[in-house]
């Protein structure tokens, strides 16, 4: 077999353990069971100011907008310590 063939072997298996993934997990995280209720959270604006007022108010706003915020903030901290690992890693003369 060429290497090509072995990547089309990798993405459909990928591919079908993923569907099934997808299709196995609420059952067996238990959908479809009892009752369902709206999950209504809202955070309280009280004695907030500043950047925590504005994660609040997005979050109560626009949750997909605010869920995007924290994964990008988490990316650039993580990029950020990546960064300052490597330079730590340098000055110790380990890289």
């Amino acid at each position: 077999m060429k290497l090509s063939d072995y990547l089309r072997l990798l993405i459909t298996l990928l591919i079908i353990s993923v569907t099934i993934a997808c299709l196995v997990t609420p059952v067996l995280a238990g959908g479809g069971h009892g009752e369902t209720g709206t999950l209504e959270h809202v955070v309280s604006l009280e004695g907030k100011s500043g950047l925590s007022l504005l994660l609040a108010e997005l979050y109560n706003d626009n949750r997909l907008l605010y869920a995007l915020v924290v994964t990008a903030t988490m990316a650039f901290l993580g990029a950020v310590v990546a960064q300052v690992t490597e330079f730590v890693l340098k000055l110790a003369g380990i890289k």
